[in-house]
């Protein structure tokens, strides 16, 4: 697949997410609201940015003969592991729950030209820095809880 098309598939699944994030806003007012609106505008202008040039680069360039051929069981793939990933935070946590995704993605997106323990390696430094991250991020920083378990509450 292009890098073009990758950019506008990106672009449009971060609109699409925006779009999510806005409804849900609705019930939030005054200066809890502010927070959430400037990282819409964020994500917006950036996926809008990321879209344009995606469009202009296509203009541009000309087709290649040897494109990648899409994988759509890699695509399959991933979009059931998502879904499965948003039914099992309810049962799981959130952070058990990215873990396992995450790991799982790294290693389905994984180049297959690398040694097993390496691709192993790079996908568990991957998912405990970005888990780390977001708990970081959210926890600490913005002082905001993420969703827990039916197994695990506090």
């Amino acid at each position: 697949m292009r890098s073009s098309t990758k950019d506008i598939l990106a672009a449009v699944f971060c609109l699409l997410v925006a779009l999510a994030f806005q409804m849900q806003t609705g019930n939030l007012e005054g200066i809890s609201l502010y927070f959430p609106r400037m990282l819409l505008i964020f994500i917006t202008v950036l996926s809008l940015g990321l879209l344009g040039n995606a469009l202009i680069t296509i203009r541009k360039e000309q087709r290649e003969a040897d494109d990648e051929p899409v994988s759509w069981l890699r695509v399959g793939f991933i979009s059931a592991g998502s879904i499965a990933y948003v039914a099992v935070i309810p049962l799981a946590g959130f952070y058990p729950a990215s873990a396992v995704f995450l790991f799982v993605m790294a290693w389905l997106l994984r180049d297959r030209s690398h040694a097993t323990l390496k691709v192993v390696l790079a996908a568990s430094l991957f998912t405990i820095v970005l888990c780390f991250a977001v708990w970081g991020g959210f926890t600490m920083l913005l002082d905001v809880p993420t969703p827990e378990s039916i197994f695990l509450q506090e």
